[in-house]
């Protein structure tokens, strides 16, 4: 109470804080866990006091945050000297505000309104009793456990989704300067190590915190447009159109707020600036389904849901999910409609069987983004309020399928019979529900163009036609049946839009004016617009908006040869282990480490050590237990080997430099599965030297404790690549497959059998031998330079791609990435979206997390005239040689009226993918788009010699010449023209490859991988160049990637010059 009062908390918020901490407190009596709710007695109250205490500190902690008071400790000098007893307290259970396990809204005064209970409890399992309410305020308090992955891409606490994996435990002393509590789930465990703080734990942590301290990418505020803005939100005045995209931003915003959304749904702004931007960068550049549409439908059911009373009678969660629905109503839209997905074979098909495809779709990726860990929108929510509120949101989204039409107007009809009294028929009444009503408002404003001013209907009205007939274009393109309003060559704009009026909006809104009285003026505008149409032909309509809207910029046209600065680049790094390539460190403590290594490797002498010396007898039998809990096969067998063979093996000469273990791939194999694992979102990484995990490992018992957990008792959330579209749940370790003697004859039958114990034993060995030796070698030094290369590989390099791009390459036309994770999106349209649209697929590969796309210049390109044929051209080149995210294949118009077909696309490991993918390039060209100018950026993995397994770089030119292609690298490259320099270290599992460092630069693998590829008839290139320091420059000796640099590949850039006789003929079909 006194320390609450010092910080300006009245006494009833304090009391408040401990009623609500007193709930459900868990504490230990005898051998049995208890709640304080129940008890009695001296050890109640000292739960009660515990918690009151913890719940104090975390009311104190947000009230300084409304401050911005950076203090880290709220106690005055004069409380430093508590007795023992009351320390003991302070390690009781607080709620986890800082890292946004339960965060609710900083609150600009506690004392100007009451308090919210529900801001200092965390939404997990509940209690015993399950009658009581699982709730916010009743739900049984666990330790989050400090997870060993990236603690940048933190899991989403909603208590549904989010299984928190049983991670290893980071036990501390929490003192009231602690901004961050977490519980133990296992209390025993908690009890015996309670006081005891590691400093790797504490780095963990606070890394964490820090990961969600991360400023929010959020627009400055045009305050002008803004509340020019504000005025019209409750209007039908209101032109999207009008406002930018920060604009819209800050707009949907105040929509949120002023629902009331983040002082009653507990959900803070920062959380949901985050997720508005998520839903902005999702946006495909369509002419119609696009960023601007979604502001579009939310502000209209904005204004509808309050003209018609709608929103009064709403709770503030069903306010929530009516706006977030509106908002994610089209995330994602690929600017085609289901017919089209089904006709085409889209992979969205098979996964939402063929009904309301895209609506799904959108409801899918709606909740993907919000629990993003960046997000984490809905980590407040109890179980029944997330199940309640997700039913709502798909329910609402779905109603927007034009399929379904028919089923509303039905139940229209069936609300407005006369017979049904008046009373009734009112939505909230006895006959309809709420939930109908709120869909009736998304469908509403989903077809709402037809409600706004006719110098605002007409404008959608050329943008919805112009993605019609780029749809029809695609059908006719690929030999499909050519949708009848989708084909510009019989249909009109202005005709469309009278049947449209006359056949849906006419009807539809007339019975929703008779269930919705307030609505009946909608009637009158569609009257007004209706009779406008009739005024209008097509021609008058172009005339009017066709030359604004696909603008030609001045300077830019077909008087002369057009020129195109293409770059394209493979921004993967090294895999995923950050030692395994050698790489250009600006520290000598680096290549110290590495040559320490590979001497210790290459000639271990006396400083070898006997296997079971690191992984002990004691160790073994824990491994056996665990692998028995999973069901593992052939344990017996696994030991009798473990006592007569392995146990006794010197670990570097025995071990790590066994031929017949890499033969076998018994280690390689498992550490591909479980190094870097991407489960639903969250990146989780293996306790070892070789992957990105960055916790302590500096002291081998406590290592081997965080490894078994990862292993064994960490659940992961993949997706099943034997059932497309269907997800798994399974511990780590049973994510790895046998090895079979067919396919690696090193093993041998008797071998197969046991082969998962038997890689999971060398697994274990493997990691707990690299331990040792970095213990030996650079007890000091090793974990901080492998720090930087995760900061640099991991953590930051997205940015510093955005980085290199935005510094060197701004001049750039066309940029081509390969390999991006699916989040380099995000990054790419906050840090380049100002000149580029980031162009690619609709379906981005989530599970490998390899990704890519086009970044086309703005002022060379017309934004909304892109159309998506990555699914057609992975077709023609066979199912085998693409997955999803291997390939991106755009159309897109140019401000000169040349049409591109644009790709971008990373071959397999031997290269052996590329020649098919071309081909089918060549042929949709062919087929398909005659008219097209094609250009091509990938990483073809060629090399320098050609074989039955290996693509050279040779026949690779001799195919695509044969094509008709030529290259940025001439008519005969040479492999001198290298774009990769790389050489596996000492620290991997597979050290027949390894590469000693004063050889790294000259044995290592130098290959001419990346190319820029065209047809030789419609362009030509000039000042081809290669870069890998990020600054146009090329250093010819220097081993890559490095610190700076973060990809093994270089940049690769040229500028391409129309071929003046196929500029000719482009001339003279324009006219």
């Amino acid at each position: 109470g006194r320390e609450g009062e010092r910080e300006g908390l009245v006494f009833p918020q304090v009391r408040r804080m401990a009623a609500v901490a007193t709930a459900w407190s868990p504490l230990r009596s005898s051998s049995k866990e208890v709640y304080c709710g129940d008890l009695e007695g001296a050890p109640a109250r000292l739960g009660r006091a515990q918690s009151a205490y913890g719940a104090l500190q975390g009311g104190i902690l947000e009230r300084r945050r409304s401050w911005g008071d950076a203090k880290a400790s709220p106690r005055s000098k004069e409380d430093t000297s508590k007795p023992a007893s009351t320390e003991k307290c302070r390690t009781a259970p607080n709620a986890s505000f800082e890292n946004g396990i339960n965060a609710r809204p900083p609150v600009p005064s506690v004392d100007e309104r009451p308090f919210d209970s529900s801001a200092i409890s965390l939404s997990l399992p509940p209690p015993p009793d399950q009658n009581k309410r699982a709730g916010r305020n009743s739900g049984k308090h666990v330790r989050m456990p400090a997870a060993p992955y990236d603690s940048t891409a933190r899991r989403s606490s909603c208590p549904v989704l989010a299984i928190p994996p049983t991670i290893f435990h980071s036990s501390r002393n929490f003192a009231p300067t602690d901004e961050e509590d977490r519980i133990s789930e296992d209390d025993e465990e908690y009890d015996n190590n309670r006081g005891v703080v590691t400093p790797a734990d504490d780095e963990l942590l606070q890394k964490a915190k820090a990961a969600e301290q991360q400023p929010v990418v959020w627009p400055e505020r045009n305050d002008e447009e803004f509340e020019r803005g504000r005025a019209l939100l409750k209007t039908l005045l209101c032109d999207a159109l009008s406002f930018d995209a920060d604009d819209m931003a800050h707009l949907v915003l105040q929509i949120f707020e002023e629902c009331g959304i983040p002082e009653n749904v507990g959900i803070t702004t920062s959380k949901l600036q985050r997720f508005i931007i998520g839903v902005r960068d999702r946006m495909l550049d369509n002419p119609y389904h696009n960023w601007t549409h979604i502001f579009d439908v939310t502000q209209t059911t904005y204004c509808l849901a309050c003209k018609c009373g709608l929103m009064d009678r709403l709770s503030s969660m069903q306010r929530f999910a009516l706006i977030t629905s509106a908002l994610c109503h089209d995330l994602e839209h690929p600017g085609v409609n289901n017919l089209f997905l089904i006709r085409s074979r889209s992979s969205l098909v098979a996964l939402y069987n063929d009904t309301s495809i895209l609506e799904k779709h959108h409801s899918f990726r709606a909740f993907e983004l919000m629990l993003n860990s960046n997000i984490d929108l809905l980590s407040g929510f109890s179980p029944e309020e997330y199940a309640d509120f997700r039913a709502m949101v798909m329910s609402i989204i779905l109603a927007t399928d034009m399929a379904r039409h028919g089923e509303y107007m039905a139940k229209l009809n069936a609300y407005t019979d006369p017979a049904i009294a008046e009373e009734d028929r009112r939505i909230g009444g006895q006959r309809v529900d709420l939930a109908f009503g709120m869909e009736i408002m998304i469908k509403c404003a989903d077809t709402s163009n037809v409600l706004k001013p006719f110098n605002v209907a007409k404008k959608w009205a050329v943008r919805v036609t112009d993605e019609f007939f780029l749809q029809g274009d695609l059908e006719r393109a690929n030999g499909m049946e050519v949708t009848p309003t989708c084909d510009r060559q019989v249909q009109e704009r202005v005709a469309l839009q009278k049947g449209f009026y006359d056949f849906v909006i006419g009807p539809y809104y007339s019975k929703v004016a008779a269930l919705l009285p307030e609505l009946a003026s909608l009637l009158d505008q569609i009257k007004v617009n209706r009779e406008m149409w009739n005024s209008y032909d097509d021609k008058m309509l172009m005339d009017e908006l066709g030359s604004s809207y696909l603008a030609r910029l001045p300077g830019i046209g077909t008087d002369g040869p057009l020129k195109l600065s293409v770059a394209t680049w493979n921004v993967a790094a090294v895999n995923n282990n950050p030692f395994e390539y050698w790489i250009t460190h600006q520290s000598g403590e680096y290549a110290k480490l590495m040559n320490d290594v590979q001497r210790f490797v290459d000639n271990p002498g006396g400083r070898d050590f006997v296997v079971s010396e690191v992984l002990t007898d004691e160790m073994f039998a824990e491994l056996k237990h665990d692998m028995s809990k999973h069901g593992f096969p052939g344990l017996d067998e696994l030991e009798r080997r473990w006592v007569e063979d392995y146990r006794d093996r010197c670990a570097i000469s025995g071990f790590l430099k066994d031929k017949a273990i890499g033969s076998k791939r018994l280690v390689s194999m498992p550490d591909r599965i479980t190094n870097t694992i991407n489960s639903d979102g969250r990146i989780i990484y293996r306790p070892s030297v070789i992957s990105g995990f960055e916790g302590e490992m500096g002291h081998i018992p406590v290592w081997w404790q965080k490894w078994r957990e990862y292993t064994f008792r960490t659940d992961v959330h993949t997706l099943d690549r034997l059932s497309p579209g269907a997800y798994k749940v399974q511990a780590v370790c049973k994510m790895i497959e046998p090895i079979r003697h067919a396919k690696y004859p090193a093993i041998t039958m008797e071998e197969e059998a046991i082969s998962i114990p038997l890689q999971v034993l060398a697994l274990a060995i493997f990691d707990c031998v690299l331990v040792r030796m970095l213990q030996i070698i650079a007890p000091r030094t090793w974990q901080p330079l492998k720090h930087s290369l995760c900061d640099a590989f991991n953590k930051n390099k997205s940015q510093q791609v955005i980085n290199i791009l935005a510094k060197s390459y701004d001049d750039a036309d066309i940029i081509f990435i390969q390999e991006a994770a699916a989040s380099f999106v995000d990054h790419a349209k906050q840090g380049l979206g100002s000149k580029y649209m980031v162009l690619r697929p609709y379906v981005l590969d989530g599970y490998r997390n390899q990704n890519f796309m086009i970044l086309a210049r703005k002022d060379k390109f017309i934004e909304g005239s892109r159309a998506d044929l990555t699914e057609q051209v992975g077709r023609l080149a066979g199912g085998r040689w693409t997955a999803p995210g291997d390939l991106c294949a755009i159309a897109i118009k140019g401000v000169d009226g040349s049409r591109y077909l644009l790709a971008s696309f990373h071959g397999d490991t031997n290269g052996l993918a590329t020649i098919p993918v071309l081909k089918a390039l060549n042929e949709a060209f062919t087929k398909s788009y005659p008219d097209h100018i094609v250009i091509f950026g990938l990483d073809a993995n060629t090399h320098k010699q050609n074989s039955v397994n290996c693509q050279g770089i040779a026949d690779f030119q001799q195919k695509f010449s044969e094509m008709g292609f030529a290259s940025c690298w001439g008519p005969s490259p040479g492999v001198h023209t290298w774009t990769t320099r790389n050489a596996r270290t000492y620290l991997q599992p597979q050290l027949q490859k390894a590469v000693g460092i004063s050889d790294a630069a000259r044995k290592g693998e130098v290959n001419l991988k990346d190319w820029i590829i065209f047809y030789g008839n419609q362009m030509q290139a000039v000042d081809s160049a290669r870069d890998n320091t990020g600054n146009r420059e090329f250093a010819e000796s220097m081993v890559f990637p490095t610190l700076k640099f973060p990809s093994d590949h270089a940049i690769v850039s040229c500028m391409l010059e129309r071929n003046e006789n196929h500029h000719h003929s482009l001339r003279t079909a324009l006219g």
